[in-house]
């Protein structure tokens, strides 16, 4: 924190990688070039099955996404990207097709409260700004209510 070094000093396996398995975490001796001790755990496991970095990389800075993460002396939820975050720039979606380019199938994907007659429930009922909001996150920014009612 604070040396003003780039994020891929340390983990420079990220602007090669292109799986979301890989692990971009640097190797201990990396770390022990600046530091007395230190402790690498696993990665964190994450929600995404597949994901490239090397495109990110090309186009974004890894505060970009990675929130804050040179001010953290842990990594936290909070300094990963949020989906709503991803479909700012992924805004296509063909449900359910296009949730399974980055997620796996055999995850759940929708919400809780999307039961079996989630359908006729929901659609009774009168829906806020924020509300949208939240199904865009899925849906995208060109959700249209009446694409579903």
């Amino acid at each position: 924190m604070g040396l003003g070094l780039e994020c891929v000093a340390c983990h420079a396996s990220a602007a090669k990688s292109t799986r979301a398995e890989d692990n971009n975490l640097p190797s201990k001796q990396v770390c022990l070039d600046c530091h007395q001790d230190v402790t690498i755990k696993a990665p964190r496991e994450t929600a995404v099955a597949r994901f490239n970095h090397e495109k990110h990389v090309a186009m974004l800075r890894c505060l970009d996404c990675h929130h804050q993460i040179d001010q953290s002396d842990v990594t936290s939820k909070a300094n990963f990207p949020a989906m709503a975050e991803c479909m700012a720039c992924h805004s296509k979606v063909d449900m359910p097709e296009s949730c399974y380019f980055c997620h796996a199938k055999s995850m759940r994907l929708t919400p809780a409260d999307h039961v079996a007659d989630f359908i006729d429930s929901h659609s009774r009922k009168k829906h806020s700004a924020a509300e949208r909001a939240s199904c865009e996150v899925c849906h995208g920014p060109e959700f249209h209510c009446a694409g579903c009612h």
